[in-house]
């Protein structure tokens, strides 16, 4: 305790168009995910549940911003565009066959439109968040607004920790597991006054951690590990992290194993039975991801000798049954 949640891409408390299409993808929202955090991770931390401290890292407001408003997305067309009429030489086509043309042309483009408006409406921003992270992350000495709005909020969870001497859990969502990885392996362990801060959980539902990893794209990825070398990455210090599991799903096209490339990670698949759109977040509202997270915090807290706030008598917390 405290539980903290980072979540992923495409995320905005003040965009009205980017929640109407996220509502497609069956996003889940932040009180159902705190709510479900409370009733079947927090008794396992500590005997008053309702006590235990639950916050999410909003990053959204720093993610992707579209520079001319979107001008470069082809479903939302310019004033000027509507307006325009192809400028065609006198005698070359009759004033008939010019509207014919005309007209045909605008029911097609309006038809691919209609089609791409509802993918342009999110995906842009979701692969926009992406680049904008990569992009300006920074390093240690000079992190990016990314990094420090995360950071910051891991600092403030590991003060409230420290202060009621129990752990720190945290969970992220897609590109929040990318968000705190760099963290765990490069901006925490290159700043000596974050070094003190350490997860003694980590549960990364639907991340691409692993793909980042094979693609080098993290702050400390190097050629020294990887099928060539014959080697498996670490996971981050033991002094920054306890417990790491993975969660992926076959029908979550957006996730992706860390197992065969993180030495040590608890990597499992998990079956939502949903749809290709939905998948993705199926993970944030299903209780059964919830009740064996509960169990793998319990079981890994016991036996981790660096999560020295863990109480002696974790034996009389257990998890919800998934019986209910």
């Amino acid at each position: 305790m405290p539980i903290v949640y980072i979540h992923g891409v495409a995320i905005r408390e003040d965009d009205e168009t980017l929640a109407k299409a996220a509502k497609r993808f069956r996003e889940v929202p932040w009180p159902t995910i705190a709510s479900l955090l409370r009733e079947y991770v927090a008794p396992v931390l500590a005997d008053d549940a309702a006590g235990v401290p639950i916050m999410r890292v909003y990053w959204g407001d720093l993610g992707a911003r579209f520079a001319w408003g979107g001008r470069s997305l082809v479903s939302r067309p310019l004033d000027e565009e509507l307006a325009a009429t192809p400028e065609l030489s006198r005698g070359m086509r009759s004033r008939a066959t010019r509207v014919l043309r005309e007209t045909s042309r605008r029911t097609i483009r309006g038809t691919v439109a209609a089609i791409r408006r509802p993918v342009e409406d999110f995906l842009p921003t979701f692969i926009g968040d992406v680049l904008t992270y990569v992009a300006g992350r920074g390093t240690a000495a000079a992190p990016g607004s990314i990094p420090q709005r995360v950071l910051a909020g891991l600092e403030a969870a590991a003060a409230t920790a420290a202060s009621r001497e129990e752990p720190l859990v945290v969970v992220t969502h897609s590109m929040g597991g990318q968000i705190l990885y760099d963290a765990l392996t490069h901006f925490i362990p290159r700043t000596p006054r974050l070094r003190h801060i350490r997860v003694d959980f980590w549960c990364a539902l639907g991340s691409q951690v692993g793909f980042f990893e094979e693609l080098g794209l993290f702050l400390e990825s190097g050629p020294s590990h990887g099928e060539e070398a014959g080697l498996l990455t670490p996971c981050p210090s033991p002094e920054q992290l306890g417990g790491w599991w993975n969660v992926w799903d076959y029908a979550d096209l957006l996730s992706f194993r860390a197992g065969g490339i993180f030495d040590g990670v608890d990597d499992t698949p998990f079956f939502a039975a949903g749809t290709l759109a939905t998948d993705h977040n199926h993970y944030l509202d299903h209780p059964e991801v919830y009740r064996t997270l509960a169990e793998k915090v319990r079981v890994s807290l016991e036996s981790d000798p660096g999560a020295r706030w863990w109480r002696t008598n974790v034996e009389d917390r257990q998890p919800r049954s998934t019986q209910e």
